[in-house]
């Protein structure tokens, strides 16, 4: 191992891109700082290197290879084919290279999609599936649905009992249409589908308005989230009195403002401290919010651009905070606490709802011998999943056995844009730590920008710092160098993205793990003429 792990001399790799080709026997995590770090060229070279490891050289169709693009796995099957060209070339008598040119065409290179739709198709006689299923196409689906939504609703507005129903159309329509409500339940479904246990997560939305046995705001699951959203908003507001207040002091400013303006401060200073207090204590805090009028403010030494420019950042500062004081705090904890008993049966009849268009709306599909999207994970998982399984416990079928016995290793390009579901299928088919995992997962949060889609870089970002802890089990690996840009695109890049992300705002810290670091070697770029001449009339000042 200790020959594999050092670096060739004269080798194109840096150390950090060479460990994560060479490391071997536990679960990796490649956090690639930005396109340009060389990703994919490592994650190719992994797989070449494991099929052309002279010790233990692995089949290629023994690999897995998740993309999230079919172009992506067709441009990953064509580096693998052109190395394994290259390799025979050197070996031409190798039988076994010659193999994996053979093998190749079968190899397991594609999207999880396109896994899971290999899965259900060997499998389909476990879940009771008609084999010859197709597709939807994005059309076809939303006409099923509404299909499906009318029929529903049909049935609910002429039950005999039909009063909860009235009544949660009124909550959540206008009076005119039904158009709203129905929208949250599609919403709803899309998002339970989503998490590897739909109904579960359905549940707990339920149970979310449920106020027996609680006797405060803070025994909510959610009111932390909460607190976290406000306190991210106060910080907003802090930040911009600051900017006013650099206003009021520089030259020609309105400094008769200041006064004002730091009695703001002040204010959301407490605010600040009390989003860390019970909800009690916070609701008392926004109740005491109160903005007294600006300072007259005249004379010929003051920008008249600079006093309306500080006058409008404090106006836009009052706007968002009683905003906040009117939508989350004019109501005292325990009128919340009664708004919540309220709506607890009006939520409990959506969870039906969108349960009953879920069994539906299958039903639907089924019959016609169709699949979507959701189908084809939440099937794959089905036929992964052993009987007794639960959300605490994802227990592999003889199938899962079978496809962990099967891959010597799972490879997962763009780990930040997967989904629950998606991660609990990879889990099922990838061996355990303690039997020596075999994932590895290649992304960056900073690019995750599929959340429309329900992607979750939390998974991401808790191995990320669960990988980086030496008591626990899991290899990080940062790929922080850039070899696409110039320092002066790097540098830029740093300094706008150092003042604008971090943990609260875009998942993670913008820390030297995370920034871009330098790594190409470009010849130094021309200065423009027009620029000489600034530079040097700058220096002759």
């Amino acid at each position: 191992m200790a020959d594999i792990m050092k670096r060739p001399e004269g080798s194109q790799w840096t150390d950090e891109q060479w460990r994560a080709i060479a490391e071997r026997g536990q679960d990796i995590l490649v956090a690639a700082a930005a396109a340009g770090s060389g990703k994919t060229a490592v994650s190719c070279e992994r797989i070449i290197r494991k099929i052309t490891d002279p010790a233990d050289p692995v089949n290629v169709d023994e690999m897995l290879v998740v993309t999230f693009t079919n172009a992506a796995a067709a441009e990953m099957r064509t580096r693998i084919g052109k190395a394994i060209d290259k390799a025979l070339a050197e070996n031409p008598g190798s039988l076994f290279l010659r193999r994996q040119q053979t093998l190749l065409n079968k190899a397991a290179i594609m999207t999880l999609h396109a896994f899971c739709m290999s899965v259900v198709k060997r499998y389909y006689y476990l879940i009771d599936l008609d084999p010859g299923f197709r597709l939807l196409d994005g059309t076809e689906a939303e006409l099923v649905r509404e299909e499906v939504m009318e029929s529903l609703f049909e049935d609910y507005y002429g039950m005999d009992d039909a009063e909860p129903f009235f009544q949660l159309v009124d909550r959540y329509s206008s009076d005119r249409s039904d158009a709203y409500l129905q929208e949250l339940i599609r919403k709803l479904y899309d998002f339970s589908r989503s998490h590897p246990w739909p109904d579960q997560w359905l549940e707990n939305m339920a149970a979310a308005y449920q106020v027996e046995g609680k006797t405060s705001i803070d025994s909510f699951s959610w009111a932390e989230d909460l607190k976290k959203v406000i306190r991210r908003r106060i910080r907003g507001c802090q930040a911009a009195l600051e900017e006013a207040m650099a206003l009021c002091t520089g030259p020609g400013g309105p400094s008769p403002y200041m006064d004002t303006l730091a009695r703001d401060m002040k204010q959301l200073n407490n605010l600040f401290e009390a989003t860390f207090a019970d909800w009690e204590s916070l609701h008392a805090a926004f109740s005491q919010l109160a903005f007294s009028k600006l300072t007259a403010c005249r004379g010929k030494e003051i920008d008249g651009q600079l006093k309306e420019q500080a006058k409008k950042i404090r106006d836009s500062i009052k706007t968002r905070l009683t905003g906040l004081q009117t939508d989350w705090f004019g109501r005292s904890p325990a009128g919340c606490l009664e708004d919540l008993k309220d709506m607890a049966p009006s939520a409990a009849l959506l969870r039906d709802l969108v349960r009953d268009f879920a069994r539906r709306y299958q039903k639907s599909k089924r019959a016609k011998g169709l699949l979507d999207f959701a189908d084809l994970e939440h099937d794959c998982l089905a036929i992964l999943r052993k009987e007794g399984s639960g959300p605490d416990q994802e227990i592999p079928s003889v199938v899962a056995e079978q496809y962990r016995a099967q891959f010597n290793e799972v490879l997962v390009d763009e780990y930040q844009d997967t989904n629950l579901v998606q991660e609990a299928i990879i889990q099922l088919i990838t061996k355990d730590e303690n039997e020596g995992g075999n994932l590895f997962m290649v992304g960056d949060v900073k690019q995750s920008i599929y959340g429309f889609r329900l992607a979750e870089p939390q998974l991401f970002i808790e191995k990320y710092k669960q990988f980086g802890l030496d008591s626990e089990p899991g290899l990080k690996i940062d790929l922080a160098k850039n070899f696409r840009s110039r320092n002066e695109v790097i540098d830029g890049t740093n300094y706008l993205f150092r003042q604008l992300m971090d943990e609260e705002v875009g998942g993670i810290a913008y820390d030297e793990a995370a920034a871009l670091r330098y790594g190409a070697d470009f010849p130094d770029a021309e200065v423009p003429v027009e620029l000489e001449i600034i530079n040097r009339a700058s220096e002759a000042k």
